[in-house]
């Protein structure tokens, strides 16, 4: 095979651009013969395809988080806030008025400019609440960012933007890994601690169902103490930094009795905009068995 030199394969590459833009019937980006010239575009091109390189691996990591979630039944939920209907319910506008608060508040949890608060999705079972949650967090992924930092040996740094974390747990699947990772199951401990992980560091976090794993009503009772231990860890590493978002079927005295008060006092949001009720709507997913 013959051997070409280096400027023989440059010329031959220019030609052959050369002849495609003229197929084309497009002008050359670049004078191919101001080596200065090419060599700027080059790098411009090579910055470009770097930064695109980068998006596709922030938006691996972003799906990666995601997609290690802990679902109710092993089984991830898909919906928006487009698939939610008011015509189900007998009190439309109390179930569209519903959506619009928690649309509202996903809005709210869009950028990292406002300080990070909890949200409550409380009331009967089968009402609405975890779908509600899920459409939030839908809109949270596709639609807001957080800043992260490149930092450099000389201590300087660089900011942009990047995608939200986001992890959804079912605490009833979370203590059966309890209870699994105590009957020295090692795949269901390594799970548990991976769970833990990510709702420790996940920008926003949903609690689905909690107080599920305490008891149903009038079997209400303290929570597995690992649980307890493992949910006080998480809560305290969010506290005052990261988004929670909660979705349950107690009250809140309820749920005093299954947690630590300390937890539960960190937890429950305290201002009443943070609160969406659902006592009163339908139970829609009964009508569906």
């Amino acid at each position: 095979m013959a051997m070409h030199s280096v400027a023989e394969m440059a010329a031959s590459i220019s030609a052959n651009l050369k002849r495609i833009a003229k197929e084309k019937g497009q002008p050359l980006p670049v004078d191919l013969g101001d080596k200065e010239a090419v060599d700027a575009y080059m790098k411009a091109n090579n910055d470009k395809y770097v930064g695109e390189w980068n998006q596709q691996l922030k938006r691996q990591k972003f799906d990666h988080v995601y997609k290690q979630s802990l679902w109710s039944g092993r089984t991830p939920i898909t919906f928006n806030f487009s698939s939610w209907d008011s015509t189900k319910q007998i009190s439309k506008q109390n179930a569209e008025q519903l959506k619009q608060k928690a649309q509202q508040l996903a809005q709210q949890m869009l950028t990292p400019d406002d300080e990070p608060f909890n949200v409550m999705l409380e009331g009967s079972p089968g009402t609405g609440k975890t779908s509600l949650a899920v459409a939030m967090i839908d809109y949270i992924r596709h639609h807001g960012y957080r800043w992260g930092y490149i930092k450099h040996p000389d201590g300087s740094a660089d900011k942009y933007k990047r995608y939200v974390d986001v992890f959804f747990l079912a605490t009833d699947e979370m203590l059966e890994l309890v209870y699994h990772s105590m009957d020295s199951d090692s795949q269901a401990r390594n799970r548990l601690q991976q769970v833990v992980k990510f709702a420790k560091a996940a920008d926003v976090l949903v609690l689905d169902d909690f107080g599920t794993e305490g008891g149903m009503k009038g079997t209400i009772r303290p929570v597995h103490k690992t649980m307890q231990e493992l949910m006080y860890d998480i809560n305290n590493a969010r506290f005052g930094k990261k988004y929670t978002i909660i979705t349950t079927n107690n009250t809140v005295d309820e749920l005093r009795t299954m947690y630590n008060v300390k937890l539960i006092s960190r937890l429950i949001p305290t201002n009443d905009e943070h609160t969406l009720n659902f006592n009163g709507l339908t139970d829609v997913r009964s009508k569906m068995l």
